[in-house]
């Protein structure tokens, strides 16, 4: 008998272009992840009605809700897939290896096909009209550099098929912990001991109407909301004082890998107040968490995705 082996499971995504259809010729890719569970739930709603016996009526169905998270590393190449559900498609530039793709905050994100494929049996569970709801990472700490993408969707459907074969097969490289940066306006930041950064897009997933079989008819954007914090020893009051002030300050995380690079840029940046406190009589630490804006920078977006690396383009998909 066959048993479904995580080691064999692959995810694949595909762009859609129009929402929760899969494309006519759909082209998929083979994604590099650690995790993938995305997942369909549906109430089952007790009938009330009296026939005069205790059994109970079968139930009826409510809606479906695909949603689910799915953890990438935080590599070169298929990192760029997912800044494109996230932006949209890059300002690109370069005529060869290293190419410059720069993601900013638009009126609308992408909507992608994303298929769990287990092989082994064989069953592939295809999800259609997902999009990236939250997206969130931590770095500096002592573990694999990964990213959380939060995914809502509209519907599943499982076949024995997949929806594209063969997958485009992506190079992994991958960014670590010890090739990440800081800068706080401009300049590196060097007692910084971790980071983090959340980026909310505020999808509405509340959108079922009647005839639609339970199933959401679009992901309209909403706010674009991007937080994080910075843990840091507390070696001086500089960044204590700029969240006491409420000063104005920007922020940028990057991964350097030879030529290749990946940061995430926020140019306009209030700290919020805290305070480092005592915990033991080892050194003492302040973490201040942050809020990013636009209002008037010249980047124009409240966080500017910029991805360096070997792969061509990622408008053409």
């Amino acid at each position: 008998m066959s048993r479904a082996k995580g080691l064999n499971s692959q995810l694949a995504l595909a762009y859609e272009t129009a929402y929760g259809l899969t494309p006519a010729v759909p082209l998929g890719y083979n994604m590099p992840i650690n995790q993938s569970k995305l997942t369909i739930s549906q109430n089952q709603i007790d009938s009330a009605t009296i026939r005069g016996r205790r059994d109970q009526l079968q139930p009826a169905i409510g809606n479906n809700d695909v949603a689910g998270s799915i953890v990438v590393p935080m590599d070169q190449t298929g990192i760029g897939f997912w800044l494109r559900a996230m932006f949209g498609n890059p300002a690109t530039i370069g005529s060869g290896d290293p190419y410059t793709h720069v993601f900013k905050v638009t009126k609308s994100q992408p909507s992608l096909v994303l298929e769990q494929q287990y092989p082994d049996i064989p069953a592939y569970e295809k999800f259609n009209g997902c999009k990236v709801n939250k997206f969130s990472f931590t770095y500096g700490a002592d573990t694999e550099l990964t990213a959380n993408i939060d995914i809502l969707g509209a519907k599943r459907t499982v076949s024995a098929t997949p929806f594209a074969s063969p997958l485009t097969a992506l190079p992994l490289l991958k960014f670590s912990n010890f090739q990440g940066t800081i800068e706080e306006a401009g300049a590196q930041l060097a007692i910084v001991t971790e980071a983090s950064l959340n980026a909310d897009f505020g999808l509405d997933g509340n959108t079922y109407t009647i005839g639609s079989n339970g199933c959401r008819t679009d992901l309209p954007e909403g706010i674009l909301q991007v937080s994080g914090s910075i843990k840091a020893f507390f070696a001086d009051t500089v960044l204590l004082n700029k969240a006491v002030n409420n000063t104005k300050s920007a922020l940028k995380f990057k991964f350097t890998s030879g030529t290749h690079s990946l940061q995430f840029f926020m140019e306009e940046v209030i700290f919020q107040q805290t305070s480092p406190g005592i915990e033991s009589e080892k050194g003492i630490y302040i973490n201040l968490p942050f809020k990013a804006f636009y209002n008037s920078g010249a980047g124009g977006s409240a966080i500017v995705a910029t991805l360096v690396n070997g792969y061509a383009s990622y408008a053409v998909v």
